[in-house]
């Protein structure tokens, strides 16, 4: 057993009044945040999904309150909103097929609920999401796009990390995967401006994507290209 694993099975025998502090506590330090969050989430939506299809298990596992609580925590602790999306949006897709209510899910983990955080957290209008992927589609790859032999890339990365233009694109990627994990769920929303809201930006998700149209060749290798997708 890994100390992941040990932890989330401590975790499941911690009284739920305790849980928050007992597994903040145990956050380690040498690892990424989010792929710490994330593993965790992982292991209580696989025990979900354990439950809800009915498989034997041998040992306590999750259930959705607890998987629900893990996505809850990390968001308040910098876990990407679009992560958080895609696992609750997972969730209550695996509940629904189970059969299980809508009002009786979690109330973080409701389609109303989900959604209304979803669009809450793009920081733009459709209009201005609609131009400004147009505009970054526009900008074409020039060999100054590439890292030449020799150069510090760490250097040039970071540099471009700071810029509006990597900002937005990453954001108009964010908005598109969010998006695409809430058109499921929107046969059971039942606020009719938030239906309507979320209908109209999935409406407008092909013209979200930022990624240039036409990518002018370059001599340099892929070793050397900086990444514009990721």
């Amino acid at each position: 057993m890994t100390e992941l694993e040990g932890t989330y099975r401590g975790l499941l025998l911690i009284d739920p009044p305790l849980r928050r502090q007992w597994l903040l506590d145990r956050k380690p330090a040498s690892v990424s945040p989010v792929h710490w969050w994330l593993a965790l989430i992982d292991l209580a939506a696989s025990d979900v999904r354990r439950q809800h299809c009915g498989w034997p298990s041998h040992q306590p596992g999750a259930d959705m309150s607890l998987a629900v609580f893990l996505i809850d925590l990390a968001s308040e602790h910098g876990f990407p909103t679009d992560l958080a999306i895609e696992q609750l949006a997972s969730l209550i897709r695996i509940a629904l097929d189970a059969g299980q209510r809508v009002q009786d899910l979690p109330a973080s983990a409701r389609p109303d609920t989900v959604a209304r955080r979803a669009v809450d957290s793009f920081g733009m209008t459709r209009e201005q999401a609609v131009s400004r992927a147009a505009s970054l589609r526009a900008i074409p790859l020039t060999e100054d796009d590439f890292v030449h032999p020799g150069e510090d890339w760490q250097t040039r990365w970071q540099a471009l990390t700071v810029t509006a233009d990597y900002q937005d694109y990453h954001r108009l990627l964010n908005i598109d995967r969010i998006l695409t994990n809430l058109a499921p769920l929107v046969d059971y929303m039942t606020d009719a401006h938030l239906v309507a809201d979320v209908q109209a930006w999935l409406q407008v998700l092909t013209e979200l994507d930022p990624v240039p149209e036409v990518i002018t060749p370059s001599e340099q290798t892929p070793e050397e290209s900086l990444d514009r997708t990721d």
